[in-house]
């Protein structure tokens, strides 16, 4: 009864995702930030021209020219995949939450962070990499908790493959493939994998090597060689080990977690309106991250549950990378740590719960929901008065 009850709390979770992502999918009518890059090499692929951002794999750009194959080049052609993706993402949290924490509440509560996570409808609404990124990693941790779970060899494979298509979209999603690992030899150092534990390792060490290997398959169909596949991956890893660039909206990794630098990825006044695209995260759900951290890293230290040591390790991993990178950063780079970030947060509402009473648990829901409401006009580009924006832009490190 529990389980039919929230999945038809997913269903309504799904149409809410759906209907916002593809609501004046779009809009604004023209290519902004990113898009310049991504919806113009997606297009190259389908035409056979010459590929202008190689700097990524190429698996985002492949799904990205699918939907300009479906729909033509234009907004809602080359958008069309990111929503799609984005509204797969909430049922994909659904599953990472009901197995990882054993409990099908724990997934509803997953799924309504995504729903209420204007970073992922913002993603979901533009030709980036973020999205298709954020739906395959957290795909291959739910694969691997079903297959944990079910003790069934083929979610291992399962997650192995999704690992590989994240690392396939970017060079951070192999962070996933190391997460998997690791949680493989701690349940096999545990006593809880048994004879699964051989087999499924060698699926995620090995699988992943598909999907990535396949998404250069367009490269070797237009001519070109191995030699030439090696080269461009020498060319990626010089550019990103040696970019030197500035940006008005570049931030230190430290300060993601605080929101204390979002993005303007669209901005237009005109007649007294404004429309933008405003990237920042849900104030009630990130300013909750590290208390929630600490709350799963206290619990660890007393009970060692695998999925606590699942969340510290997985953020740990997604998350402490960027403290050595010297690049510059953006905000978005913290998403993937979000599925984690997630179930920390959805083990600290148990604890509320708990100690407190549920009341207190919902109404932080409540005002989760109430900020993401509060945001939408400039999450989707909406026009509004300009005097407006004052209202959303709470520090002037915001503008």
């Amino acid at each position: 009864m529990a389980v039919m009850r929230s999945v038809w709390i997913l269903l309504v979770l799904l149409a809410v995702c759906a209907g916002l992502r593809f609501w004046r999918l779009g809009e604004p009518p023209k290519q902004y930030f990113d898009e310049i890059y991504y919806a113009r090499t997606a297009r190259e692929y389908l035409l056979g021209q010459p590929i202008y951002e190689w700097t990524h794999p190429p698996l985002s750009k492949l799904l990205i020219a699918a939907g300009i194959r479906a729909f033509g080049f234009t907004p809602w052609g080359w958008r069309v995949a990111s929503a799609l993706s984005g509204t797969v993402l909430t049922a994909v949290l659904y599953a990472l939450g009901r197995y990882a924490l054993c409990d099908p509440h724990k997934g509803v509560l997953l799924a309504f962070f995504g729903t209420v996570e204007p970073f992922f409808l913002v993603e979901s609404r533009i030709a980036k990499p973020e999205i298709f990124l954020l739906l395959f990693l957290t795909g291959a941790y739910a694969a691997w908790w079903a297959g944990f779970r079910r003790r069934r060899l083929l979610c291992f494979a399962l997650a192995g493959l999704l690992a590989g298509a994240a690392a396939a979209t970017k060079w951070t999603g192999a962070a996933s493939v190391g997460v998997l690992v690791l949680m493989t030899a701690l349940a096999w150092r545990r006593g809880e994998l048994e004879r699964l534990a051989g087999p499924a390792m060698a699926a995620l060490l090995l699988l992943p090597a598909i999907p990535y290997t396949l998404s250069y398959l367009p490269h070797l169909l237009r001519g070109s060689t191995l030699l030439d596949l090696v080269r461009l991956h020498a060319d990626m890893y010089r550019y990103h080990s040696t970019l030197v660039a500035t940006h008005p909206y570049t931030s230190p990794w430290w300060s993601w977690p605080l929101l204390l630098r979002p993005m303007w990825y669209y901005y237009e006044a005109k007649g007294g309106l404004m429309a933008g695209v405003f990237v920042v995260g849900n104030p009630a759900l990130w300013w909750a991250i590290l208390p929630a951290l600490a709350f799963v890293a206290w619990r660890a230290v007393h009970k060692r549950r695998l999925g606590d040591l699942f969340v510290l390790t997985g953020f740990a991993l997604s998350y402490l990378p960027y403290t050595v990178i010297g690049r510059l950063l953006f905000i978005y780079h913290m998403l993937p740590t979000l599925p984690f970030a997630y179930l920390a947060i959805a083990s600290g509402l148990e604890g509320i719960r708990n100690r407190w009473g549920a009341e207190w648990a919902h109404v932080y829901l409540g005002a989760a929901a109430g900020l993401f409401v509060y945001y939408l006009p400039i999450l989707t580009a909406y026009p509004v008065p300009a005097t407006w924006l004052r209202w959303w832009t709470i520090t002037r490190s915001w503008i």
